[in-house]
């Protein structure tokens, strides 16, 4: 059962690709979206980043983060550690003609670097009928008193 719920994770995130991803800074939390560029077989996020920013700062002085996918009908959050990644075969063998958009300088420039989300758990929730469904959910337990049944929701070790 385990295996068939780190697939739904692993498919949620495929299929939304982008990730708001939360750490701490400066006392806070922000979050800021970024582009997955692999997620591997145990739920480990990849992404690229240009080595002068914030998020790349956090990265290195926080270990926390959060990364949560949020689709039509699907959502997942995934709780993980943080890392840089300045691995040049790594970045090679990850590199796309896509990350030049936001990372010109290349695999081989310490200007781009890699954002590695070593990933612990994950929550998912899926409604297959989408909204319409959430609000038939509602409106019946409003008018019956049953409880709402908007979907299939669990909680993944990976």
């Amino acid at each position: 059962m385990a295996n068939e719920e780190v697939r739904k994770v692993l498919e949620i995130i495929k299929n939304v690709r982008i990730g708001m991803v939360t750490i701490q800074s400066q006392g806070k939390m922000v979050s800021r979206p970024l582009t997955v560029i692999e997620s591997t077989d145990e739920g480990d996020l990849w992404f690229f980043a240009s080595a002068d920013t914030d998020i790349v700062r956090e990265f290195e002085t926080q270990d926390l983060v959060n990364v949560s996918f949020s689709g039509s009908k699907e959502w997942v959050s995934v709780s993980g550690r943080a890392s840089v990644v300045r691995d040049v075969s790594k970045k090679q063998e990850l590199w796309n003609p896509m990350v030049e958009t936001f990372a010109a300088a290349g695999p081989q420039s310490p200007e781009t670097v890699l954002l590695r989300v070593d990933s612990q758990s994950a929550e998912y929730w899926e409604n297959p009928g989408g909204a319409a469904s959430l609000i038939a959910s509602w409106v019946k337990q409003k008018i019956t008193g049953s409880a709402a049944t908007p979907g299939d929701s669990n909680t993944v070790e990976l």
